[in-house]
């Protein structure tokens, strides 16, 4: 029997699923038949209802259930908030079911009071099914004392004794403790084994197959992360007991936690002094961000304000965006917020001849590769026309700096954004030749946080218990806090020369599937895989998307030399003689045209080439 039991509880979770969606077929058959002999004078058998209505009225709930989630929490506990899920469901089945009976039927279908009575029983069985299937799981653990996960006690005192006293039946078995206060361990009645850290700890959780440790300590955001890192090799759970608000699992806890993303790439963000001297360049001047209500134009602004600029210019297509970043700024008297597609030259040039800046930070394309290559003709066409726009509006307003924000993806680009991209450098490299403004390049990978980006999608999916797809084992790539990007930006704004392309030092390139592990860590959770089948997050492996590297360059040659600062280097790569403008005027011009990729690539790269 026992047997059994185990074999029940280590379904998959798709049988299991079907099983109760099998199960909740069965009693809606059931209260359409007591339904039907309760308003009926004799006896109706089975088989005398029509099929039509036992298909309608099942299959329709359970498409209900699916549809709000109902099945992916299985009947594991029952509260009042369970109650409260079917009931919402059952008021949507009944809306539902009147749409039916009063626009498909005529008012067929059954009675509307027969309705009700069969809504009425259907709701009562069904509470009844989730009474009993709680009672059967714990029955199941009580009897045959399975205990899935296996906990260490981490800061023994009186708060984690009141704690186990007040649990009857657990769903887990404590292994052992950590406790530096030993004396008031030998003042209670348990017989825990006693462990310390270092190397016995760490042979400990992984001989005995440790799942969750439970911490004592107050459960600030500094005592989190503090625990997270201290356990991050092993693949368990992290749980605060100040959390923990129901005695009988450990699985439900009071509030979400989010690390800072910061933390999860091991950036240590240097805070750099306002009142630095370099920063005095830019006190009092006009300065234009375009694509500035973005991820890194929006930080950019948020770190400029700072160093006291005359005007902020911030320019973008995104009205929600722009809207989104007024609000999060307030109002402010040296910003103003102009919306309009940067692509377009006679709008841009109305912004460069009213307020004629002296600075121009391009941070608007589009970036996301998957996208692009999906919309590759006016992708294209935004990233390349609004950077001849500002190029020859730079020179016409006669803009003192003119900084391009690119990517590392415009190294040997294999994709249509880093193609573009690249076509974007070589546009400020041209302009560059005309000495009577300053354009340069500031190149750099991944930024921690950017709107789209790995982090925060993976994160968003973390709080959801979602598996995290994953492209490669092996994948890497650059990343770097984005407060401390834009900061470096705008130091390179500064100093940096014409034709200039300078590079962020991202340190060595992070392993994606390290990042992703170390994420999930600083959530307090674990990964779910066959060695620890009850861990919380799932991963799996989608394979290189169209146009992914496995791994990306920063720059054409390792000919890099150092500056002044730090994290900031000068990529000493030659300028493009036979790089034409009237060819690529044609190319755009043409651009809507191109319906073949393979041929659109080709004349692309002969532009790059």
């Amino acid at each position: 029997m026992e047997l059994l039991f185990k074999g029940l509880l280590n379904l998959k979770r798709s049988k299991k699923i079907s099983i109760l969606l099998f199960i909740d077929i069965v009693i809606s058959l059931i209260s359409i038949w007591i339904t039907f002999n309760l308003i009926s004078i004799k006896i109706v058998k089975f088989f005398e209802i029509d099929i039509e209505i036992y298909l309608i009225l099942s299959l329709t709930f359970v498409g209900i259930q699916m549809l709000f989630g109902s099945y992916l929490k299985l009947s594991r506990y029952f509260d009042i908030s369970s109650i409260f899920r079917l009931i919402k469901n059952f008021l949507f089945f009944f809306s539902v079911l009147v749409f039916y009976k009063f626009l498909f039927y005529n008012g067929a279908l059954i009675p509307f009071s027969n309705l009700i009575i069969y809504l009425i029983i259907f709701f009562l069985l069904m509470l009844l099914k989730n009474s009993l299937l709680y009672n059967f799981f714990n029955y199941i653990f009580d009897k045959n004392n399975i205990k899935q996960k296996k906990v260490i006690l981490y800061g023994f005192n009186q708060k984690t004794l009141n704690y186990i006293k007040n649990l009857r039946n657990y769903n887990f078995s404590i292994e052992g403790i950590i406790n530096e206060n030993t004396q008031f361990y030998q003042t209670t009645n348990n017989n825990f084994r006693l462990l310390k850290g270092g190397d016995e700890l760490n042979k400990f959780i992984e001989d005995k197959k440790i799942t969750d440790i439970l911490v004592t300590d107050k459960s600030s955001y500094k005592n989190k992360i503090y625990y997270y890192k201290k356990f991050l090799k092993f693949n368990v759970r992290i749980i605060f007991l100040d959390d923990v608000y129901n005695n009988l699992s450990l699985d439900n806890i009071s509030k979400a936690f989010r690390p800072d993303f910061d933390e999860v790439i091991g950036e240590n963000f240097k805070k750099y002094k306002q009142n630095t001297s370099i920063y005095k360049d830019i006190k009092n001047k006009k300065i234009l961000v375009t694509g500035g209500a973005g991820s890194i134009g929006s930080v950019l602004i948020e770190r400029l304000i700072k160093y006291n600029p005359q005007k902020i210019i911030i320019v973008d297509k995104d009205e929600f965006s722009i809207f989104d970043l007024k609000k999060k700024l307030g109002t402010h008297s040296k910003i103003h917020y102009k919306l309009i597609d940067t692509s377009k030259f006679d709008f841009l040039n109305l912004i460069f001849k009213e307020f004629k800046p002296d600075y121009v930070f391009n941070a608007a394309a589009y970036k996301h590769v998957n996208i692009v290559e999906n919309n590759l003709n006016y992708s294209l066409y935004n990233n390349i026309k609004t950077a001849l726009n500002i190029c020859e509006l730079s020179i016409k307003y006669k803009v003192k700096k003119c900084l391009l924000i690119s990517t590392d993806k415009a190294v040997n680009p294999t994709n249509i954004m880093g193609l573009s991209k690249r076509v974007c450098e070589k546009i400020y490299l041209f302009y560059s030749k005309r000495n009577q403004s300053i354009f340069f390049i500031v190149r750099f990978g991944n930024v921690v946080g950017s709107k789209g980006s790995v982090i925060p999608y993976f994160q968003s999916l973390i709080e959801k218990r979602l598996s995290l797809p994953l492209t490669n084992k092996n994948a890497t790539r650059y990343l770097m806090s984005i407060s401390e990007a834009c900061e470096l930006i705008i130091k390179i704004s500064i100093f940096g020369d014409n034709s200039g392309i300078y590079l962020l030092d991202m340190g060595k390139p992070i392993n994606i599937y390290d990042m992703t592990y170390k994420l999930i860590k600083l959530n307090g959770l674990s990964i779910k895989n066959k060695k620890n089948p009850t861990g919380d997050i799932t991963i799996r492996y989608t394979g290189l998307s169209k146009g992914e590297k496995l791994h990306e360059k920063l720059s054409y040659n390792k000919n890099l030399k150092k500056t002044k600062f730090d994290k900031i280097m000068f990529c000493d790569e030659k300028s493009d003689d036979k790089f034409n403008l009237r060819v690529l005027e044609n190319f755009i011009q043409n651009l809507s045209n191109f319906k073949n990729l393979k041929n659109l690539k080709k004349n692309l790269k002969k532009i790059n080439n």
